[in-house]
């Protein structure tokens, strides 16, 4: 590998993985006076912005979330080109990194699902519809938003391979996927146990999963 490539491939990653570190619910907390993993939740995502500060600051932190990782995979695909492949799947699987990771809140973020919707329209629109409709599907049956992160997580990688038969791209997406899942070993757990907090209680009234994204 030359020079040329090893700086491509270390530049992408840091630039995406930087991306990524850009925690818009923890930013609007951080404005409000407090500390988004102290509160709600205690995670920093979308979902515990909804909890702690309302559908507003939800809908703009699940947007800059999705488009952090729809971005660059987007620039790197049809306006960049980059002389080296893999770029892309590698700056959108680094956005999710520094998201769940990010090295200014000590790599306490969020748990991905957002950023990894991003990845998915960034790579297929297909895949991203799919990944929606089983959002669709789980919040108005079983009502566990975790269910639709993880199988979203699985899909993203099994998709990728079926459609594109690149090893490297899918072993990469697999890494990204296996660490998301990691993410939500709580959510399983309060699912077997029959713990995990639905969507919306029986009264219709909407409630914050207890460990969402």
């Amino acid at each position: 590998m030359s020079r040329q490539e090893v700086l491509w491939y270390a530049g992408t990653a840091l630039c995406g993985y930087l991306l990524g570190c850009i925690n818009t619910a923890a930013i609007l907390a951080r404005a409000k006076g407090f500390d988004i993993r102290k509160k709600g939740s205690g995670n920093a995502g979308a979902s515990n912005a909804l909890l702690t500060m309302g559908r507003k600051a939800a809908v703009c932190s699940a947007g800059v979330d999705i488009l952090k990782a729809f971005l660059p995979v987007f620039l790197l695909m049809h306006v960049i080109h980059g002389p080296v492949p893999h770029l892309p799947v590698l700056a959108g699987g680094m956005a999710i990194m520094g998201h769940m990771f990010p090295f200014w809140m000590q790599f306490r973020g969020g748990k991905g699902f957002a950023s990894l919707l991003g990845l998915a329209l960034g790579l297929d629109w297909r895949c991203f519809l799919v990944c929606i409709g089983f959002v669709g599907i789980y919040l108005l049956t079983l009502r566990y938003i975790a269910l639709a992160s993880m199988t979203c997580a699985v899909l993203l990688p099994v998709w990728h391979w079926i459609t594109v038969r690149n090893l490297p791209e899918t072993l990469m997406l697999v890494f990204v996927s296996a660490v998301i899942l990691f993410r939500h070993r709580e959510n399983i757990i309060g699912i077997i146990n029959g713990t995990e907090i639905k969507f919306r209680d029986k009264g219709g009234k909407k409630h914050e999963n207890s460990r969402r994204d």
